[in-house]
Protein backbone atom coordinates (compact mmCIF):
# COMPACT_ATOMS: atom_id res chain seq x y z
CA UNK A 1 0.00 0.00 0.00
CA UNK A 2 1.21 3.27 -0.67
CA UNK A 3 2.18 5.54 1.80
CA UNK A 4 -0.47 8.80 2.79
CA UNK A 5 2.79 11.07 3.08
CA UNK A 6 5.94 10.58 1.71
CA UNK A 7 8.99 12.86 2.42
CA UNK A 8 12.05 12.68 0.69
CA UNK A 9 15.31 14.20 0.99
CA UNK A 10 14.80 17.51 2.60
CA UNK A 11 17.09 20.48 2.93
CA UNK A 12 16.68 23.60 4.30
CA UNK A 13 19.34 26.46 5.40
CA UNK A 14 18.91 29.53 7.31
CA UNK A 15 21.92 32.13 7.48
CA UNK A 16 24.43 29.79 5.75
CA UNK A 17 22.88 26.84 8.31
CA UNK A 18 21.76 24.08 7.29
CA UNK A 19 19.07 23.23 9.65
CA UNK A 20 17.96 19.99 7.96
CA UNK A 21 19.72 17.93 6.32
CA UNK A 22 18.61 15.05 4.43
CA UNK A 23 15.15 14.48 6.06
CA UNK A 24 12.86 11.75 4.54
CA UNK A 25 10.05 9.62 6.32
CA UNK A 26 6.95 7.91 5.47
CA UNK A 27 3.26 7.77 6.93
CA UNK A 28 0.74 5.32 6.45
CA UNK A 29 -3.08 6.74 6.47
CA UNK A 30 -3.90 6.66 10.28
CA UNK A 31 -0.53 7.35 11.32
CA UNK A 32 0.38 9.27 14.15
CA UNK A 33 4.19 10.25 13.92
CA UNK A 34 5.71 12.42 17.02
CA UNK A 35 8.92 14.83 15.91
CA UNK A 36 10.88 15.08 19.18
CA UNK A 37 14.81 16.42 19.58
CA UNK A 38 16.10 19.53 21.39
CA UNK A 39 15.20 22.89 20.59
CA UNK A 40 16.32 24.89 17.46
CA UNK A 41 16.90 21.58 15.32
CA UNK A 42 14.39 21.86 12.50
CA UNK A 43 11.60 20.00 14.16
CA UNK A 44 9.26 22.99 13.29
CA UNK A 45 10.85 24.13 9.73
CA UNK A 46 10.52 20.56 8.85
CA UNK A 47 6.37 20.88 9.28
CA UNK A 48 6.30 24.17 7.48
CA UNK A 49 8.27 22.81 4.50
CA UNK A 50 6.05 20.17 4.73
CA UNK A 51 2.97 22.38 3.88
CA UNK A 52 4.79 24.92 1.99
CA UNK A 53 5.28 28.18 4.41
CA UNK A 54 8.74 27.49 3.84
CA UNK A 55 10.25 26.51 0.86
CA UNK A 56 13.59 24.20 1.48
CA UNK A 57 16.55 24.35 -1.02
CA UNK A 58 15.87 20.30 -1.99
CA UNK A 59 13.62 17.76 -1.35
CA UNK A 60 9.79 16.20 -2.31
CA UNK A 61 6.56 15.65 -0.59
CA UNK A 62 3.71 13.64 -1.87
CA UNK A 63 0.54 13.71 -0.16
CA UNK A 64 -2.09 10.99 -1.56
CA UNK A 65 -0.21 10.49 -4.84
CA UNK A 66 -0.29 13.85 -5.20
CA UNK A 67 3.08 15.99 -5.39
CA UNK A 68 2.88 19.03 -2.98
CA UNK A 69 6.70 19.43 -3.37
CA UNK A 70 9.64 18.50 -5.82
CA UNK A 71 12.89 20.21 -6.04
CA UNK A 72 14.59 17.48 -7.54
CA UNK A 73 13.46 18.91 -10.96
CA UNK A 74 15.13 21.77 -12.91
CA UNK A 75 11.55 23.69 -13.10
CA UNK A 76 9.16 22.31 -10.52
CA UNK A 77 5.44 21.47 -11.84
CA UNK A 78 2.55 24.11 -10.97
CA UNK A 79 1.04 23.44 -8.15
CA UNK A 80 -2.11 24.98 -6.38
CA UNK A 81 -0.97 25.73 -2.76
CA UNK A 82 -4.25 26.50 -1.66
CA UNK A 83 -5.51 23.51 -2.38
CA UNK A 84 -2.46 21.47 -0.77
CA UNK A 85 -2.97 23.61 2.19
CA UNK A 86 -6.74 22.40 2.77
CA UNK A 87 -5.31 18.83 2.74
CA UNK A 88 -2.54 19.95 5.15
CA UNK A 89 -4.08 20.93 8.44
CA UNK A 90 -1.81 22.88 10.61
CA UNK A 91 -2.31 23.46 14.58
CA UNK A 92 0.27 26.64 15.69
CA UNK A 93 1.74 26.96 18.73
CA UNK A 94 0.45 30.19 19.23
CA UNK A 95 -2.92 29.24 18.03
CA UNK A 96 -3.34 32.09 15.54
CA UNK A 97 -7.11 33.04 15.57
CA UNK A 98 -8.68 35.75 13.98
CA UNK A 99 -9.14 37.89 17.08
CA UNK A 100 -12.35 40.24 15.35
CA UNK A 101 -13.97 36.51 14.55
CA UNK A 102 -15.87 34.23 17.11
CA UNK A 103 -15.42 30.83 17.27
CA UNK A 104 -17.96 30.17 14.83
CA UNK A 105 -16.18 32.93 12.86
CA UNK A 106 -12.86 31.85 13.11
CA UNK A 107 -13.97 27.76 11.76
CA UNK A 108 -16.23 28.81 9.13
CA UNK A 109 -13.80 31.33 7.24
CA UNK A 110 -11.81 28.70 5.16
CA UNK A 111 -14.79 26.74 4.81
CA UNK A 112 -16.21 29.74 3.12
CA UNK A 113 -13.02 31.06 1.21
CA UNK A 114 -11.04 29.13 0.68
CA UNK A 115 -13.51 25.59 -0.44
CA UNK A 116 -16.51 28.20 -1.49
CA UNK A 117 -18.88 26.68 0.69
CA UNK A 118 -22.57 28.41 0.86
CA UNK A 119 -22.68 30.21 4.50
CA UNK A 120 -25.25 27.73 5.97
CA UNK A 121 -23.84 24.88 4.79
CA UNK A 122 -20.42 26.24 6.63
CA UNK A 123 -21.78 27.00 9.92
CA UNK A 124 -23.42 23.15 9.71
CA UNK A 125 -19.49 21.63 8.92
CA UNK A 126 -18.56 24.02 11.56
CA UNK A 127 -20.61 23.30 14.21
CA UNK A 128 -19.93 19.32 13.94
CA UNK A 129 -16.04 20.42 14.73
CA UNK A 130 -17.05 22.88 17.16
CA UNK A 131 -18.86 20.18 19.57
CA UNK A 132 -15.92 17.90 19.02
CA UNK A 133 -13.64 19.06 20.63
CA UNK A 134 -16.00 20.29 22.93
CA UNK A 135 -17.26 23.97 22.68
CA UNK A 136 -20.47 24.40 21.54
CA UNK A 137 -21.29 26.53 24.33
CA UNK A 138 -18.42 29.11 23.01
CA UNK A 139 -19.58 29.32 19.33
CA UNK A 140 -20.25 32.91 19.85
CA UNK A 141 -17.44 33.53 21.87
CA UNK A 142 -14.45 35.79 20.78
CA UNK A 143 -10.71 34.59 21.41
CA UNK A 144 -9.89 37.43 24.05
CA UNK A 145 -12.63 35.45 26.17
CA UNK A 146 -11.15 32.13 25.89
CA UNK A 147 -8.57 30.41 27.88
CA UNK A 148 -5.36 29.34 25.99
CA UNK A 149 -6.79 25.71 25.99
CA UNK A 150 -10.19 26.42 24.86
CA UNK A 151 -7.76 28.68 21.80
CA UNK A 152 -6.15 25.79 20.67
CA UNK A 153 -9.41 23.43 20.56
CA UNK A 154 -10.56 26.13 18.37
CA UNK A 155 -7.59 26.20 16.13
CA UNK A 156 -8.17 21.96 16.41
CA UNK A 157 -11.73 22.51 14.99
CA UNK A 158 -11.04 25.28 12.14
CA UNK A 159 -8.23 22.41 10.77
CA UNK A 160 -10.26 19.60 11.06
CA UNK A 161 -13.43 21.53 9.77
CA UNK A 162 -11.72 21.66 6.41
CA UNK A 163 -11.72 17.88 6.38
CA UNK A 164 -7.39 17.19 5.30
CA UNK A 165 -5.97 14.34 4.74
CA UNK A 166 -3.04 15.06 7.65
CA UNK A 167 -2.89 17.62 10.45
CA UNK A 168 0.51 18.95 11.62
CA UNK A 169 0.78 20.14 14.81
CA UNK A 170 3.14 22.66 16.10
CA UNK A 171 4.46 22.22 19.93
CA UNK A 172 0.31 22.70 20.35
CA UNK A 173 0.69 22.98 24.46
CA UNK A 174 3.95 25.01 24.86
CA UNK A 175 1.99 28.41 25.33
CA UNK A 176 -0.53 26.84 27.49
CA UNK A 177 -0.47 27.23 31.74
CA UNK A 178 0.12 23.70 32.70
CA UNK A 179 -3.75 23.08 33.88
CA UNK A 180 -4.68 23.79 30.73
CA UNK A 181 -2.62 20.88 28.48
CA UNK A 182 -4.34 18.08 29.58
CA UNK A 183 -7.54 19.29 27.60
CA UNK A 184 -5.56 19.73 24.80
CA UNK A 185 -3.84 16.43 24.63
CA UNK A 186 -7.14 14.64 25.05
CA UNK A 187 -8.98 16.33 22.12
CA UNK A 188 -5.38 14.72 20.21
CA UNK A 189 -5.55 11.25 21.79
CA UNK A 190 -9.17 10.77 20.68
CA UNK A 191 -8.19 11.93 17.00
CA UNK A 192 -5.52 9.27 16.85
CA UNK A 193 -8.13 6.89 18.45
CA UNK A 194 -10.30 8.01 15.71
CA UNK A 195 -7.90 7.28 12.98
CA UNK A 196 -6.85 10.91 12.22
CA UNK A 197 -3.08 10.73 10.76
CA UNK A 198 -1.15 13.60 12.19
CA UNK A 199 2.15 14.41 12.50
CA UNK A 200 3.12 16.02 15.66
CA UNK A 201 6.24 18.13 16.89
CA UNK A 202 5.89 18.32 20.94
CA UNK A 203 8.01 17.81 24.39
CA UNK A 204 4.78 15.98 25.50
CA UNK A 205 6.83 12.45 26.33
CA UNK A 206 3.57 11.10 27.73
CA UNK A 207 1.62 11.82 24.79
CA UNK A 208 4.47 9.90 22.60
CA UNK A 209 4.48 7.26 24.65
CA UNK A 210 0.95 6.20 24.40
CA UNK A 211 0.10 7.77 21.11
CA UNK A 212 2.66 7.59 18.33
CA UNK A 213 2.85 4.90 16.08
CA UNK A 214 6.41 5.99 15.47
CA UNK A 215 8.49 8.84 16.97
CA UNK A 216 11.38 10.82 14.94
CA UNK A 217 14.12 11.94 16.58
CA UNK A 218 16.24 15.10 14.72
CA UNK A 219 19.51 15.91 16.23
CA UNK A 220 20.85 18.96 14.29
CA UNK A 221 19.29 18.62 11.37
CA UNK A 222 19.06 14.89 10.52
CA UNK A 223 17.51 12.23 11.78
CA UNK A 224 19.20 9.92 14.43
CA UNK A 225 16.54 7.93 14.98
CA UNK A 226 12.37 6.66 13.46
CA UNK A 227 11.62 3.74 15.82
CA UNK A 228 8.45 2.87 17.67
CA UNK A 229 7.94 4.37 21.12
CA UNK A 230 8.77 1.14 23.31
CA UNK A 231 11.74 1.03 21.37
CA UNK A 232 12.82 4.78 21.55
CA UNK A 233 11.82 4.90 25.34
CA UNK A 234 13.20 1.65 26.63
CA UNK A 235 15.33 0.00 24.65
CA UNK A 236 17.19 2.95 22.95
CA UNK A 237 21.65 2.39 22.45
CA UNK A 238 21.60 6.34 21.66
CA UNK A 239 23.52 7.82 24.46
CA UNK A 240 22.62 11.33 22.70
CA UNK A 241 19.41 10.06 22.86
CA UNK A 242 18.71 8.90 26.40
CA UNK A 243 20.58 12.06 27.57
CA UNK A 244 17.92 14.34 25.87
CA UNK A 245 15.08 11.98 27.55
CA UNK A 246 16.35 12.55 30.72
CA UNK A 247 16.62 15.96 30.56
CA UNK A 248 12.44 16.70 29.42
CA UNK A 249 11.56 14.03 31.89
CA UNK A 250 12.53 16.71 34.06
CA UNK A 251 11.52 19.58 32.67
CA UNK A 252 8.19 18.83 31.07
CA UNK A 253 6.93 15.73 33.50
CA UNK A 254 7.16 12.86 30.89
CA UNK A 255 7.48 9.13 32.30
Amino acid sequence: MEPLLKVENIEKTYDGKKVLNGISFEMEKGNTKVIIGPSGTGKSTLLRCVNRLSEPEMGKVILDGQVVLDKTVEKEPRIDLNAIRSQVGMVFQNFNLFTHLSVLGNVTLGLTQVKGMKRKDAVERAMIEIDRVGLADKKDAYPALLSGGQQQRVSIARALAMDPKVILFDEPTSALDPELIGEVLQVMIKLAKEGMTMLCVTHEIGFARSVADEIIFLDEGKVLAHEPPEQLFSNNSSARIRTFLKKISELYGGE
